[in-house]
């Protein structure tokens, strides 16, 4: 007779492990069901079949298994288990087993095709490891899971690392093998990169880390196992590339472009892989407007092309956000490139001071940019003498501009070098180059009056052109230089305000009577005389006692301006008559008038706008313990009545031209 059990039959009859208490109950109350519906013969082959069915699949459960675990991919095989909920699962120490859920009814797992098995630990190399499942408990009655490790996936990090590292762009680490089971971070820098996972490579992104470019830094790999760290997988030193840097640029910031570019070039230490955002904006002020260009990138270059000319006398800037490398560097930051663009040609420098330039000197006058020949230079740049142009001749070299004028400027003269605007520089560019200077002609006249015994040559300044003078000399001890330093100053500043002297004045200055005295630092001249006991006066001697208290017997000279300085002086001054003489010496820090004319009023004026102090001509015996006989001073009152007022300064080393500098002003302008 044959038996044909239905579908829902077979698959529980077939269904392994019928060893459970609650699959003997279902199958009993099925039992009983047929009992009363099914032949005894037909019913006896089905128990039969079921009985073969259920210790075959029991034979299979119980059957040890061995595992050879892979970290590429699911570690399951073939173990049907019904109810697998029943199942008591003794873990291993590093491995655990666990039912997959096929088949479940109302949520409850009735059916296991497969058992995986997955680590709770991070397995060791070649770690085994054993499981046991044992039925509702049963100890007696379990299934034995032998879990063999093997190796670790290995990470081949020797070639990533021995190059120097990108740090923006991600680094990748080939595995030997795809792992399922393990993490994986980088540390450097105090900082942690999670690498992702992408079949057999790691990509590990090293921005994260916040490495510098251009550095040394110790890079560490670490093998993570449920998010915590289980082994090192190396620690090595490790170098980031170089940083992209602009060399050079055709305009250089904060360069003045003189000329009319139609574009710029940036030049880089790298070839250029990607750049972005490269703008340019003219700035004035709190505004910023972006000029349109266009660039593009070939080798190691960006070229930025304007594409209208760019404004002239205004401030520019080029920026350059990103710039990278092959290698993977990168622009550190943003690059910003400021730079003007220039009107016409400005004047930087002119070749002559505020005063004093020679009457038949030519002025030289520099640009910032050079200058256009291909224009009438005479229009544009000029010398003016009372509002009106003189004839000159200008001729250009480079940025330089020389003015000849066609004949000697007048002495003493006030003039004006102007520059108009519309003046070109050679590239056309014009605007803005007005410009004026002010300055005077050379008031001083040099002279000599004489030479010395050694022929050295006593130099005279003369200032104004009026009949009365007023006459300075310093220097007539050689010692003393403090008087010719003073008097020196004093031509200086006579030089700077010579417009200002008066129309009747002429000043004299005699900055040093006595060179060869001045050059060894002695009082007397070549002759040993003191020339200041050579003069004619009434109390002229040819021995004097001299200061300190040495006996020249020949101090005076051997008669009344023997000396060829003493004449010199002598004789000048009696050709000009003039109205005051002051003489410099050094240093009681007194000034003594000679009694003639105004010189005690004068002297005592003299006293209130300098340092010095008043003392009467009859004081001159308690002031010096020395002869003071042939004095120069006392000849001009003994003879000529000549104002003369004596200068004693206080050192006779010193510049002491400040401390005195008014009263010689006011001395050099007396009415």
């Amino acid at each position: 007779m044959n038996i044909k059990l239905s579908k829902p039959v077979v698959r529980l009859l077939t269904a392994p492990s019928l060893y459970s208490g609650l699959k003997l109950a279902s199958l009993s109350l099925w039992l009983k069901i047929k009992l009363v519906t099914t032949p005894k013969r037909l019913l006896f082959a089905g128990i039969l079949t079921c009985l073969a069915l259920s210790a075959g699949l029991s034979t299979s459960f119980f059957w040890p298994r061995t595992v050879h675990f892979s970290y590429s991919q699911s570690n399951c095989f073939a173990n049907p288990i019904l109810m697998p909920n029943l199942v008591a699962k003794k873990q291993g120490s590093t491995f655990a087993a666990t039912p997959s859920k096929n088949i479940a009814i109302a949520g409850y797992p009735i059916y296991s095709r497969t058992t995986c098995i997955a680590p709770t630990q991070a397995p060791a190399e070649n770690f085994t490891d054993n499981i046991a499942f044992s039925p509702i408990n049963i100890g007696f009655l379990k299934k034995s899971i032998h879990v063999s490790a093997g190796t670790l996936p290995a990470v081949n990090y020797s070639q990533a690392m021995a190059v120097p590292l990108a740090t923006k762009d991600p680094i990748t680490f080939p595995l030997d093998s795809t792992d399922k089971f393990f993490e994986y971070q980088l540390l450097a820098n105090g900082q942690k990169a999670l690498c992702s996972k992408k079949n057999k490579t790691l990509v590990c992104d090293t921005s994260k880390l916040s490495l510098e470019q251009s550095a040394s830094y110790v890079i560490t790999m670490e093998r993570l196992f449920n998010g915590k760290s289980h082994a090192t997988v190396f620690e090595q030193t490790a170098t980031t590339v170089g940083a992209v840097q602009i060399v050079s640029s055709s305009i250089a910031a904060g360069q003045t472009v003189y000329d009319a570019p139609s574009q710029m070039t940036l030049t880089l230490n790298k070839e250029i892989k990607t750049f972005s955002d490269v703008e340019l904006h003219l700035t004035s002020g709190q505004v910023r407007q972006k000029i349109p260009t266009t660039a593009n990138a070939e080798g190691a270059t960006i070229t930025v092309r304007f594409s209208e000319p760019l404004a002239r006398s205004s401030s520019f800037e080029l920026t350059v956000k990103t710039v990278a490398a092959p290698d993977g560097g990168h622009l550190p930051a943003p690059v910003s490139l400021g730079f003007t663009t220039s009107g016409g040609p400005k004047v930087k420098g002119v070749s002559v001071g505020s005063y004093k330039v020679a009457v038949n000197s030519n002025i030289v006058v520099t640009f910032d940019s050079n200058i256009s020949i291909a224009q009438a230079l005479g229009q544009f740049i000029k010398i003016e003498v009372g509002g009106s142009a003189i004839a000159a001749e200008v001729s250009v070299n480079g940025n330089r501009a020389t003015i000849n004028p066609s004949s000697d400027l007048p002495k003493c003269t006030n003039f004006t070098v102007r520059v108009l605007d519309g003046l070109q520089n050679e590239a056309g560019i014009a605007g803005g180059s007005a410009w004026s200077y002010k300055s005077r002609s050379m008031c001083q006249t040099a002279f000599t009056i004489g030479t010395s015994v050694q022929n050295r040559s006593i130099t005279a300044y003369r200032f104004g052109s009026g009949g009365s003078y007023v006459v300075f000399v310093g220097g007539t001890h050689g010692d003393e230089k403090s008087s010719t330093h003073t008097l020196n100053s004093f031509v200086d500043y006579l030089e700077s305000h010579g417009d200002q002297i008066p129309a009747n004045r002429t000043v004299v200055v005699i900055p040093n009577l006595n060179p060869d005295g001045y050059a060894k630092s002695q009082r007397v001249n070549a002759n040993n005389v003191d020339l200041n006991r050579n003069f004619p006066a009434n109390s002229w001697k040819q021995s004097v006692t001299m200061p300190g208290g040495t006996y020249n017997a020949n101090g005076g000279g051997s008669a009344p301006l023997s000396e060829p300085e003493s004449r010199s002086l002598a004789n000048y001054i009696l050709s000009v008559n003039p109205q005051l003489v002051l003489t410099y010496h050094a240093a009681a820090g007194v000034v003594i008038p000679n009694d003639s004319g105004d010189s005690v009023a004068l002297a005592k004026t003299y006293d209130s706008k300098s340092n010095l102090n008043y003392a009467s001509n009859s004081q001159t015996g308690t002031i010096f313990n020395y002869d003071t006989t042939g004095a120069f001073e006392d000849w001009l009152h003994d003879k000529y009545s000549i104002p003369a007022l004596l200068i004693e300064l206080w050192t006779k080393s010193s510049n002491e031209f400040t401390k005195n500098q008014n009263a010689m002003w006011h001395m050099a302008t007396l009415p």
